[in-house]
């Protein structure tokens, strides 16, 4: 019966694609694209960025893949993805033309976690998760200020660049930003990895508010896990200081 067997979901059309990193093989930096789709009812309604509800999407021949939507407007919703060679989800993805469609359901049951300080550590492309929802946190009036963390290997890799900057304008002193890059120097950004010391660093002042700082961290399971020991080892115990958690979480 295949994998698909099981799985069904409501179709969403392809609207259109637009490249934001070109690939770069003498570097081997990867391309990145949004794909625009257009949002089945069943999808779109009471669909939460902000409280890290996942799009689910199904691979033919193969189990859905998660995907976080990275920005949606009435009537339609993005995925930006990061095209690794020979990917299988990626690859199906970046396969389909404008016109055909995927099949989509949702999924996600998570509740926010007030927090006076929100801290946001995104590993590359994880940043399509990110400034969503760290747009979303500079939004409340509790959330008195936002830092986001975001690391890559070069700078080539990074995209949204405008995205981040008028968010730093509309909250000024609310959010800011700090580049990581694991292998290149350049000014205005910070060179090594998203570690234990630089956690401790960049949050270390948040150490003195028992629970009033909250963090997400955004990236592959193995990025996660260990950013999240890496923040407990920084003095923020996890997972009670996750800005979201499945209710009934400690």
């Amino acid at each position: 019966m295949g994998a698909l067997a099981g799985w069904a979901g409501a179709p969403a059309a392809l609207l259109r694609k637009e490249t934001l990193v070109e690939a770069r093989p003498e570097t081997g930096q990867l391309p990145v694209r949004t794909l625009t789709f257009a949002a089945p009812a069943a999808l779109a309604e009471g669909f939460r960025i902000d409280l890290g509800h996942v799009v689910k999407v199904v691979i033919p021949d193969f189990k859905p893949k998660s995907y976080s939507m990275s920005a949606a407007r009435p009537g339609e919703f993005d995925l930006t993805v990061k095209m690794y060679p020979g990917g299988r989800c990626s690859g199906y993805l970046d396969s389909v033309a404008v016109g055909e469609s995927i099949s989509v359901f949702r999924r996600g049951a998570k509740e926010r976690r007030p927090g006076a300080r929100v801290g946001l550590v995104a590993f590359g492309v994880g940043i399509t998760e990110a400034l969503p929802i760290a747009r979303a946190e500079a939004e409340r009036p509790d959330a008195r200020e936002v830092h986001l963390l975001w690391g890559a290997r070069t700078f080539g890799d990074m995209f949204w660049h405008e995205e981040v900057a008028a968010l730093e304008r509309a909250h000024p002193g609310r959010f800011r930003v700090t580049r990581f890059l694991s292998r290149e120097d350049r000014e205005g950004c910070r060179r090594g990895r998203i570690d234990v010391g630089a956690l401790a660093d960049v949050f270390g002042g948040w150490r003195g508010e028992a629970g009033a700082a909250r963090f997400l961290v955004v990236g592959t399971k193995a990025m996660m896990r260990e950013a999240e020991r890496n923040l407990e080892a920084a003095g923020f115990p996890w997972p009670a200081s996750a800005l979201l958690a499945v209710p009934g979480t400690a």
